[in-house]
């Protein structure tokens, strides 16, 4: 599902952050500009799913910076 924030950024949803508070995703972050929405249109089911789906789209891109050296413990010569 593609959307657009108020910052002007266009993207799909779950490419969003998700943000836990008390080990439960409450909303997601525009990685541009900081805007939290917690979905409040949709139903509990569907957020939930979007929620999931956002969690393991952020762990791979954690995944991907870790393997590509992105961490600075080496010296580029």
């Amino acid at each position: 599902m593609r959307e657009a924030c108020y910052c002007g950024r266009v993207g799909e949803v779950e490419d969003r952050e998700p943000v836990l508070r008390a080990s439960r995703t409450e909303a997601l972050r525009c990685p541009r500009c900081g805007h939290l929405d917690p979905l409040p249109y949709l139903d509990t089911d569907a957020r939930l799913e979007l929620f999931e789906e956002a969690e393991r789209r952020s762990l791979e891109r954690l995944t991907e910076g870790a393997g590509t050296g992105r961490g600075g413990d080496r010296a580029v010569w």
